[in-house]
């Protein structure tokens, strides 16, 4: 099949007849006259039932003076502007092509070695910050992510930098109007947001800084979940319980590559993270925020490059009590 699309000049192009990306929502389309553009063609079932509430908010997104950064930014495929069909329909938005592996690979304890054959634990950090560095922009406009799903977030390999896609379903307010984010995976929300109509509620910073804390724990971790336990309950039962169970008094560290993967993370790390699972899961004001996650991992690959920590993915053994990196974080954390 293909697509002749117009902008909202009437301008036109063809795209690509097969799409290189599709999901339940949309499918991605090529367009070959111009290869950094890629242009997201809702599907005609999603466009019977809500084309019009998402026209309003691509066109919000596309208008406001105060986001028009972002059509540009090299982390984000930010909607550009609505694309339209031959009948003149309405059928979703340009972007920039963003390139790179999805975070689910990433975030995997065997399927990294394949895309990132050399991964090592700095040029990990350097992909986290990479994504805290933009969400932390995001913030600043006013726009939560709210879906922090690994599969929406393009890792590359070449410049060691993150992409953010599907931004169209992200909490923007834009034209003075506040676009709220309905999707989500229950083990990546805060309690608070735990069992709700996501559709129906306005996401907070709070919430964000839970489920990055999430994300950042499955990166570090090699894809194990914070709250995921052996044989106990499910994540979501013990998200919504505050059941952490990693840290003094968490109830066992399950065992493996895991227990070597915590025993060698900084001290100053896991503080942060037990603090924001437990305490921050009954209050949300004790979560660490993105500037001290960013503090913090910068000190620990400047700490690596000194040889304090182990930079290998997958340690074979646990931290030796001897080993110079056992030495907790203890200076002042700086920028």
């Amino acid at each position: 099949m293909t697509f002749i699309i117009r902008n909202a000049a009437g301008e036109s192009v063809q795209l690509a007849d097969m799409p290189f990306a599709r999901g339940g929502e949309a499918a991605v389309h090529a367009v070959p006259a111009f290869p950094g553009v890629v242009v997201k063609l809702y599907h005609p079932d999603v466009l019977q039932k809500r084309s019009a509430e998402m026209r309003t908010k691509i066109d919000a997104m596309t208008a406001d003076p105060k986001l028009a950064a972002f059509k540009q930014h090299p982390g984000l495929a930010w909607p550009r502007f609505s694309v339209f069909d031959e009948r003149q329909q309405w059928r979703g938005y340009a972007m920039r092509r963003a390139e790179g592996v999805r975070m689910t690979v990433l975030a995997h304890a065997m399927a990294y070695r394949e895309h990132f054959p050399s991964l090592d634990r700095p040029a990990l950090v350097a992909y986290l910050l990479s994504l805290l560095t933009t969400v932390q922009e995001l913030h600043t406009a006013n726009v939560l992510v709210g879906d922090y799903n690994p599969a929406n977030f393009l890792c590359d390999p070449g410049s060691g930098t993150v992409a953010l896609i599907d931004c169209d379903s992200w909490q923007v307010d834009a034209g003075g109007k506040r676009f709220r984010c309905p999707v989500a995976a229950p083990d990546m929300l805060a309690p608070e947001l735990q069992g709700k109509q996501l559709g129906g509620v306005d996401r907070a910073l709070e919430s964000e800084h839970f489920s990055l804390a999430i994300l950042l724990f499955k990166l570090l971790m090699l894809g194990r979940h914070p709250f995921d336990v052996v044989g106990g309950a499910s994540p979501v039962e013990n998200i919504r319980n505050g059941h952490f169970p990693y840290g003094m008094g968490g109830g066992g560290i399950p065992k493996g590559p895991w227990f070597n993967i915590w025993s060698h993370l900084p001290f100053k790390l896991k503080e942060q993270l037990v603090r924001t699972f437990r305490e921050g899961s009954a209050n949300p004001a004790d979560r660490t925020s993105i500037a001290e996650w960013i503090k913090l991992l910068k000190l620990y690959k400047r700490e690596m490059s000194k040889k304090y920590h182990d930079t290998v993915i997958k340690p074979a053994n646990p931290k030796p009590k001897d080993y110079l990196g056992s030495q907790p974080i203890s200076q002042p954390i700086i920028a």
